[in-house]
């Protein structure tokens, strides 16, 4: 990920915050499984990691 430019950090950002979007609207209100639990966990790092990477590229 180091290779990125600021703009391609930005649409990998938005990629992921709409994987999580999509993931929140099909969570069911009940009996949830652990594979999803496991997606949103990896989904919210990978989206945390890219905001700090996009900080750190604004400077």
């Amino acid at each position: 990920m180091a290779d990125l430019d600021l703009s391609q950090l930005e649409q990998q950002l938005n990629e992921v915050e709409a994987k999580l979007e999509d993931l929140k609207a099909r969570w069911p209100a009940h009996s949830l499984k652990p594979a999803m639990l496991a997606e949103l966990e990896d989904l919210e790092e990978e989206r945390d990691k890219l905001k700090a990477l996009v900080e750190q590229h604004r400077g």
